[in-house]
This record gives C-alpha cells, sequence and structure tokens, in this order.
C-alpha cells in the first residue's frame, strides 16, 4: 500500500506548488496482480532538485507565493498500487515511412525524408524544405469513408491513418473497442487548419454571390482545437474518456503521458483541501486502453509563421536531405514536418489475458514548465522533467536501470541544441547519483520536425529501436557542437541490446514532457 506526498508523477505539472506531509488515512480495493504495490515508507520520486549559484538566478524561483489569507493548500495522495502500462499497437505516418518496417529501415540506415517543397517556394518562404508523408490525396480517399472525410483537416487525416493502423497492428477486434467505455482516446494537434480558415476569412471579405456557400457547414470542426480527439472518437466509436490536449511540441508525448494515467493508477484517489475540503473526488484508472497521438499538417500557411519568426533553416535549401543537423556547428533553424502517430496502450494484465504482442512498458512520465521564456527554453525545466519520468521509471518493476538512450528534441536549432545538451548533462553525468552518459542522438535530423506529432513520432522510433536491437546515427554532424563535450552523441549507429529509452518533447511556452520506455 503506497501513502505517497504530492510529489507524484502523474501529476508532476500540477504540483511545483504543493506541500508534502500527513498522509490520507488509508483504505483497501483490490487491484490486478500487474498493480505494484509500495511501502508506506517508499517514495514515489525522488525529491525536487534544488538548484544553486548560477542556475539559481537564472530562471524564476519555483518556491510558491504565500496566499493573502493564509491559507493552505494541501493535496494528498493515496494509491492501493500502481497497474503496468504497455504498448501493444503503432500507426504511423511520416517522412521516414507509413508502415513499421518502411520506418525501421529508413532509422536503420539514417535514410532523410525531408526534400524540397515547391509551394514553400512559390509563396516565398526562406525555408522551401519539409518532411511530408508519401500519401496522395486518392490514397487518404480511399482509406478514409466520405462522410468522416468532410469534416478533417490534414492533421486529422494523418491522425486517423495513424490509429487505424496501430487498431489493426494491436490485433483489436472493433468489439472491443467500438462502444467501450473502458478504451480511452488521448489525441492532439499541435495547430489547427489555418487552411480553412484562411479559406473562410476569405470567403467572407469577398461577399462574392453565394459566399456563404463556399464556407460550408464543415470548417469549424476542420479548424478547431480539439478536431482530433472529436473527429476520430466519433468515426470509431471510442466511448472511453476522450479529449484534445494542445502543447506546442509536445503535445504528442502530453497525450501519450495523460494516456498512462487513465490507465495507470487504478485505485488512486486524490483529493483536494484548502482549509476544509472542496471539489469532487479524483478517481484515477479510468480505463484499460487507451489511443494516445497525435496529427500535425505541413502546408505553407502555418510553416510561414514559422519562417517569419526566423525559427527554421533556410540555408540548405539546395541540399535538402542534410538541412536538419542536430548538435552540428552549422546548424541554422529547424526543418518543419508533418503526419501522425498513435500508440495503443494498455494495462499489462488485459493485454496478457488477450495474447496481445508487447513492444514496450511505458514505465516514466514526466511533465513540467520552465516560467521562463516564451520560445527560449531555461533548460533547468527540461532536466527537471527527465528527472521527474526517470524518478517514476524507477519505482516501477524494471527497477533502477540505465537509461541506454536519449532521443532528444533535438530540433536543429542552435540555442535549444545547446539547452538541452547541458541539462543531459547535468541530469546524468554531473548528477553523482548517476554520474553516466547514455547514448545521446536526435532522429530529427532525417524526420524534421513535425510539431506536435513529434512526440509520438519520436516515442515510435524509440521503441522501433528498441524493439529491433540498434540505435540510429544522428546524422549530418560534421563539426560537432562545443556542448557535446562529454556525451555519447551517436556518430554512427549503433547495434546492440538496447533496455531502456528515454524521448524528450519541449515546446514554446516552456512546456515540457519526457517518456521512458522498458524493454519488457
Amino acid at each position: 500500500m503506497l501513502r505517497a506526498s504530492i510529489a507524484c508523477s502523474l501529476l508532476a505539472s500540477a504540483t511545483s506548488f504543493l506541500l508534502p506531509s500527513s498522509p490520507f488515512p488509508a483504505t483497501t480495493s483490490s487491484l490486478p496482480s500487474s498493480c505494484t504495490s509500495f511501502s508506506s515508507s517508499t517514495p514515489l520520486l525522488p525529491g525536487r532538485h534544488v538548484r544553486s549559484g548560477a542556475a539559481k538566478s537564472a530562471i524564476p524561483s519555483l518556491t510558491p507565493r504565500a496566499r493573502a489569507s493564509s491559507s493552505l493548500l494541501a493535496v494528498r495522495m493515496q494509491a492501493d498500487g500502481l497497474c503496468r502500462v504497455v504498448v501493444t499497437g503503432m500507426g504511423i505516418n511520416s517522412c521516414l515511412g507509413n508502415t513499421l518496417d518502411d520506418v525501421t529501415s529508413s532509422l536503420k540506415e539514417a535514410k532523410s525524408g525531408i526534400r524540397f517543397r515547391q509551394d514553400f517556394a512559390d509563396n516565398g518562404l526562406k525555408s522551401q524544405v519539409c518532411g511530408w508523408p508519401e500519401l496522395t490525396e486518392e490514397e487518404i480517399k480511399e482509406r478514409i469513408p466520405r462522410q468522416t472525410l468532410r469534416f478533417m483537416g490534414p492533421h486529422a487525416k494523418y491522425a486517423y491513418l495513424a490509429l487505424q493502423d496501430a487498431i489493426n497492428d494491436s490485433g483489436l477486434k472493433e468489439s472491443e473497442y467500438q462502444g467501450n467505455p473502458d478504451f480511452a482516446s488521448i489525441l492532439g494537434q499541435g495547430g489547427a487548419s489555418v487552411q480553412d480558415m484562411m479559406e473562410t476569412v476569405e470567403a467572407v471579405r469577398s461577399q462574392a454571390p453565394r459566399w456563404a456557400n463556399k464556407v460550408g457547414p464543415y470548417r469549424v470542426t476542420r479548424s478547431m482545437g480539439s478536431s482530433v480527439s472529436a473527429i476520430l472518437a466519433t468515426a470509431f466509436k471510442l466511448q472511453g474518456p476522450s479529449f484534445s490536449i494542445s502543447s506546442a511540441c509536445s503535445t504528442g508525448a502530453h497525450c501519450i503521458g495523460v494516456g498512462m494515467e487513465q490507465v495507470w493508477a487504478e485505485g488512486a484517489l486524490m483529493v483536494g483541501r484548502l482549509e476544509e475540503e472542496v471539489g469532487d473526488e479524483i478517481q484515477l484508472g479510468k480505463a484499460k486502453l487507451a489511443a494516445c497521438g497525435a496529427g500535425e499538417a505541413d502546408g505553407w500557411e502555418f510553416t510561414a509563421m514559422f519562417d517569419c519568426m526566423g525559427a527554421l533553416s533556410s540555408k540548405y535549401n539546395d541540399s535538402p536531405k542534410t538541412a536538419s543537423r542536430a548538435f552540428d556547428k552549422t546548424r541554422d533553424g529547424f526543418v518543419i514536418a508533418g503526419g501522425g502517430g498513435v500508440l495503443i496502450l494498455e494495462e499489462y494484465e488485459h493485454a496478457k489475458a488477450r495474447g496481445a504482442k508487447i513492444y514496450a512498458e511505458l514505465t516514466g512520465y514526466g511533465a513540467n514548465s520552465d516560467g521562463y521564456d516564451m520560445v527560449a527554453p531555461s533548460g533547468f525545466g527540461g532536466e527537471e522533467c527527465m528527472k521527474i519520468a526517470l524518478g517514476m521509471a524507477n519505482k516501477g518493476p524494471h527497477g533502477e536501470r540505465k537509461v541506454d538512450y536519449i532521443n532528444c528534441h533535438g530540433t536543429s536549432t542552435p540555442v535549444g541544441d545547446a539547452m538541452e545538451l547541458e541539462a543531459i548533462k547535468r541530469a546524468f553525468v554531473k548528477d553523482p547519483s548517476r554520474g553516466y552518459s547514455p547514448f545521446v542522438g536526435s532522429t530529427k535530423s532525417i524526420s524534421g520536425h513535425s510539431l506536435g506529432a513529434a512526440g509520438v513520432h519520436e516515442a515510435i522510433y524509440s521503441i522501433l529501436m528498441m524493439q529491433n536491437d540498434f540505435l540510429a546515427e544522428s546524422a549530418h554532424i560534421k563539426d560537432i557542437c562545443d556542448e557535446s563535450e562529454g556525451l555519447n552523441i551517436l556518430r554512427k549507429r549503433y547495434d546492440g541490446k538496447v533496455n531502456r529509452v528515454m524521448s524528450n518533447s519541449f515546446g514554446f511556452g516552456g512546456t515540457n514532457a519526457c517518456l521512458v520506455f522498458d524493454r519488457v
């Protein structure tokens, strides 16, 4: 039985201001045998890291301000056990391929999927390179029913195909997910369908005859912030908890982490108190399965916004395959990409009972915020996020395994790459509790950056590498950056067994997510 203080990583994004102290009275409940028990004296996570010196002044203090009323907010958490969550299905479409086998081959050969993009050039963008799935409109129409397709923007189309493939890969029958209140769908997007918004505005402003017909009744669903989860839950008849997350480039990873929470803490009870008990009890463990992921469009309309802020690579339009070059001194910005990806997460005993294949176990999830700058990472938020995820994984069934590989956020931006490498050094090499460097690489050097879908794409890349006993080369490094000193950057492919991988996703506004997967 666990009596934990508030430092529970499944609520890590919301608990930096909470106070530890007296546990809630214990209760008992029946749990699957896959649920891991902890003693009341075992903390779920290590204590928060206290910074000193220059590091302390670099970012705002995480210490909460006292409330004017001197009221204390205390949150207690109690759980009878923590259920194991495994990955039993994966679906993807990206510039590295639209099948798991094709993606594995691209990773193994470090084959870049980035190409020249004519419509970017035609519309005057400085960056004219992009990574996008090789899918024609005809192929999409063949796979998505017309009555569903009419509600969709490009990002939802990519996500639909990924979910369809993930379900097929999982071996789930229609009767096991359709109408099943235990099947959650946590599916997000980084941006909406800007194309539909533009066409709507142009039609309204034109005041041409029958302009309202040019807008039509479907633009809202194509462009709303919850398009992906709303459309897919409807199309696949999913009746468990369903909502979208939109957290910039951390979206896909946050969807996976929150999906884990839906399955993970069966029996967990959290009660918030402010002087007196207020609000409702929040019961976790709401699902046995969850479809988690995201879709992202790759049109010039959305890309132009990043181009105008100077975030994209523009020096290598003539050599698109090597334009994304994380950790190289000549990197000049990220290469935008699109596509979709979905994982099927499942409670371990449920998966075993139906004879499902298990790709990996999701053992760690960290989420937090820099609280520092809208577009520049602090590095310290990412460091703490990795520690949160690793602390959670270390308390799981595989214990304190070393992390063999970190798939960095690694977007090929001058500032972002440097900050992340320094964060990895502090979290692993310089931390006396670890004192080692995992292999470090960025798959974005061959895939580009698919924004909201990047977290799920890279989770899939990491799992495929672990499954197939290799780690992809971090490609296109000619002159490695100074910040890499002391780290095991993958200058060439590693072939060998891999037991634990970590995948980082960091987004604008300082939103961070980190996932840890273990070989089962």
